[in-house]
């Protein structure tokens, strides 16, 4: 793991609207993170990283989002499901133009 990512944290944790997750990184960096796509990576021991077909609209909204200091992110969904990420686990999910390699088309900062 690069030792950038060891030492990352969150400088700001939201939800944005009813779909997605913003988070602000000590560094600069701007995620969302679509609900969908955390609850279809969700690395818990059921689902593995891996859940797939269609998600129940319960499967697909938070009840509760909590910054758990600076390590992790809780979410608690509303079909009863918890999800924890590390940090790491979260930035590597970041699918933003920068980090998807196509850094000369940016919509947040690198």
């Amino acid at each position: 793991m690069p030792q950038q990512l060891k030492a990352l944290s969150i400088s700001d944790l939201n939800e944005v609207g009813r779909y997605a997750v913003g988070m602000h990184w000590s560094d600069g960096h701007e995620s969302i993170f679509p609900l969908d796509n955390l609850r279809r990576h969700c690395p818990c021991l059921k689902c593995r990283g891996e859940v797939k077909g269609e998600l129940p609209q319960d499967a697909r909204r938070l009840h509760q989002l909590i910054r758990l200091g600076e390590a992790a992110v809780f979410l608690n969904w509303r079909d009863g499901h918890e999800t924890i990420y590390t940090l790491p686990q979260l930035r590597a999910l970041c699918r933003c133009a920068y980090c998807a390699g196509e850094p000369e088309k940016p919509i947040t900062g690198g």
